[in-house]
């Protein structure tokens, strides 16, 4: 791994993908092809009822599935050690990213290119995650000052997740302020640090749904959801046919493409809800085994943390693993009635494109850190 790569030269670009993909725990990229793929049958199956070719989401994300391995692949070749002194220009991109998306956006989070859409609020999280990791490789952090230390990091991190809320995009801006948590906590600062910013911007966070009514009405949805047969047509409409879906699967499921509620009353069928499908048409044991991946890849994202040559590497495998487990809870979650709407999509399952690819290229540099196990820390 010493040896630095020459990508004008396939074969210097043979022997390092050989040698990163021999020393990288394999289950890793065994896992989200598994995932990836599990979301490509459910996108095939959901889509067939949302346009007038049968197979234009599954294409489309055929698509985007290629270009992000094709991410991995390439990420996966990049010593993540050259990453730790280059994040501030990624950074400073993705900022503006965000500013031009609240200019010039469309959608809402989505930017709109000359020859294709992005939404730069998913490469934020990536992003994110490269920043704070850098800032953990130094110290432990023990002796952090509030003024002088903790807060100019807690500024520095609210300059991607303000542009984002401000879209509005709540969901994502939700995941970033729990990766900003998770990993400043695992670096060793102080709670108390994480607490005197939370309680200065509660009066902002009780604001958002008197300034955006439809926040009010997810929590609403909610609390109406809690009995789902109560008003089954109106406020718990999602909820109700969510758990409809999966009851009707029982435990072998209704066999693929044999899903009803898809097919006219389950809104965001191939994003938010596509786990409803799966277990609609896969039934209960599909269930286990999606969520068993991602617990399995919490143990995989852990064992390769403990591992890791440095410190950094640690930050980035904790930080990579939190940040696509956490929105696989979020969105498992939604489905299963244990929490309002938060619009999180399901990591490497749901369709899209920015967030495959993202997430495809997040557990490239994981594959990497991996491949460069030495010592435990």
């Amino acid at each position: 791994m010493n040896a630095r790569i020459q990508f004008w030269n396939p074969v210097s670009i043979g022997r390092h993908f050989c040698v990163v993909f021999n020393r990288s725990n394999p289950f890793i990229i065994l896992t989200v092809l598994i995932l990836t793929g599990l979301g490509l049958l459910g996108v095939m199956t959901t889509g067939r009822h949302l346009s007038e070719d049968p197979y234009h989401f599954v294409h489309r994300q055929l698509m985007y599935a290629g270009l992000g391995i094709l991410f991995l692949f390439a990420m996966a070749m990049i010593d993540y050690s050259h990453f730790r002194l280059k994040t501030q220009w990624p950074y400073v991109a993705t900022i503006g990213l965000l500013v031009a998306v609240l200019i010039w956006g469309r959608n809402n989070s989505w930017l709109r290119l000359p020859m294709f859409s992005i939404q730069p609020s998913e490469i934020g999280k990536f992003i994110l995650i490269l920043y704070i990791a850098y800032i953990m490789a130094f110290d432990r952090m023990d002796a952090m000052h509030f003024w002088t230390d903790s807060l100019p990091i807690l500024l520095t991190c609210s300059l991607l997740i303000i542009p984002t809320a401000l879209q509005p995009d709540f969901g994502t801006a939700l995941v970033m302020t729990m990766i900003t948590g998770y990993m400043l906590l695992a670096g060793g600062m102080p709670v108390a640090h994480l607490l005197y910013p939370a309680l200065s911007t509660l009066p902002a966070v009780l604001a958002v749904p008197i300034l955006h009514p439809y926040v009010m009405l997810r929590f609403t949805h909610f609390l109406v959801s809690l009995n789902p047969f109560a008003d089954p047509s109106h406020l718990s409409f999602h909820d109700y046919h969510m758990r409809m879906a999966m009851g009707n699967g029982g435990i072998l499921g209704t066999g693929f493409g044999n899903g009803l509620v898809k097919r006219s009353f389950l809104p965001a069928s191939h994003t938010d809800s596509i786990f409803t499908v799966i277990v609609e048409e896969g039934g209960f044991i599909s269930g286990i085994i999606v969520i068993g991946l991602f617990i399995g890849l919490v143990w995989l994202g852990e064992s390769t943390a403990r591992s890791a040559k440095d410190r950094f590497g640690a930050f980035l495998a904790r930080g990579i693993t939190f940040y696509l487990v956490a929105q696989a809870f979020l969105n498992i979650s939604v489905c299963l009635g244990l929490l309002p709407n938060t619009g999180v999509t399901l990591p490497f399952l749901s369709y899209g494109g920015s967030s495959l690819v993202v997430s495809l290229a997040a557990i490239g540099v994981l594959i990497n850190v991996s491949s460069q196990r030495q010592m435990i820390i």
